[in-house]
């Protein structure tokens, strides 16, 4: 594996890019990390019982933030993910279609709406927009230029699938991508928290990360592994073969914290694009590609597009209908 920052959540100080030992232009100095805000979300406006999100306005699961009826008058609308099913929140511990927040448009760096706390940086913006759409008549949209080390994303950390201190999830997400610009990595999808207990690194923040790590040139899909280590943080990849889109894809994870265990699948294929079995392919030197990647029992996720390297074309991404449970979630092609 060539010398490139895969970067984390967790570095203080910002992460080191390689042989170049520069600081990442991600961190934020008012936060602990590389775009993750010290509040895990716990106050961040709704919680289980906020304005859709982890609870919807009426505080049960799933609530309106999804099982939405499909709007057959925007089934064939510019954008608009042709034949796939509509969300289905019944009894899922999140889920989020970014539809039940009638006053967001523009998102502002540490702005809170429902159960999400924003992160933002200058080269990126942040929206709710209806140009590309699954359910209903907003996504979230995140715009990153090209030239910039640079993103958004949001950060949840309240609600049932919380406090169920989760080790073994299931999930998927809705994406659009155009234009679909490349980095050395940028990161869609993530969830962290402490190692969970039965690992030799219990308690030690911990995170399974979904992201593109190119080949020639074209986005493919990866997992990335972190954990702030005594010593030095860990930092490991592992790389599918899979191009990620230009246009619609559904993509559904499984993340075993107990087994280290990693499951990605595009479009509801029954065979998954990218495993991940105790250990990843790659590693950032001086840990060793055998490392085992220890999971978290989750205390946060977060979702949007974040580049740690500067883009090489501009990057958009827009992301809806966003399930995460305990059990498996159906994801259908579009």
């Amino acid at each position: 594996m060539r010398a490139f920052l895969i970067c984390s959540l967790f570095v203080l100080g910002g992460c080191k890019g390689g042989s170049s030992g520069s600081n990442d232009d991600g961190q934020d100095p008012g936060t602990t990390d590389g775009g993750n805000p010290q509040d895990t979300g716990s106050s961040a406006g709704g919680g289980a019982g906020g304005a859709g999100g982890v609870g919807g306005s009426g505080g049960s699961r799933g609530g309106t933030g999804g099982n939405v009826p499909r709007d057959a008058g925007v089934d064939t609308a510019p954008g608009v993910a042709p034949d796939v099913a509509p969300i289905d929140c019944a009894g899922a511990l999140f889920c989020e279609n970014f539809d039940n927040y009638a006053t967001v448009t523009t998102i502002a760096d540490r702005q809170r709406f429902g159960p999400w706390q924003a992160t933002l940086r200058t080269g990126a913006t942040m929206v709710l927009d209806g140009t590309h759409t699954v359910s209903g008549s907003k996504a979230l949209h995140v715009h990153v230029d090209s030239t910039v080390t640079s993103g958004g994303r949001l950060f949840a950390g309240s609600g049932p699938i919380f406090t169920a201190k989760a080790t073994h999830l299931y999930g998927r997400m809705m994406m659009y991508i155009n234009p679909n610009g490349t980095s050395v990595h940028w990161t869609f999808f993530g969830v962290n928290g402490p190692a969970e207990p039965g690992s030799p690194v219990s308690g030690i923040r911990a995170q399974y990360i979904m992201s593109s790590l190119p080949a020639r040139g074209v986005n493919t899909y990866s997992f990335v592994y972190g954990l702030s280590a005594p010593g030095g943080y860990q930092d490991c990849s592992s790389r599918s073969t899979t191009a990620m889109p230009t246009g619609w894809a559904c993509v559904s994870f499984e993340m075993d914290s107990v087994a280290r265990k990693l499951r990605m699948y595009k479009d509801g294929a029954a065979s998954p694009i990218l495993s991940v079995d105790n250990q990843g392919r790659a590693c950032v030197p001086p840990t060793p590609a055998t490392s085992p990647w220890y999971g978290p029992v989750v205390s946060q996720l977060f979702v949007g597009a974040w580049s740690f390297h500067p883009m090489n074309a501009p990057l958009d991404v827009w992301i809806d209908d966003l399930v995460v449970d305990t059990k498996p979630v159906p994801c259908t092609a579009p």
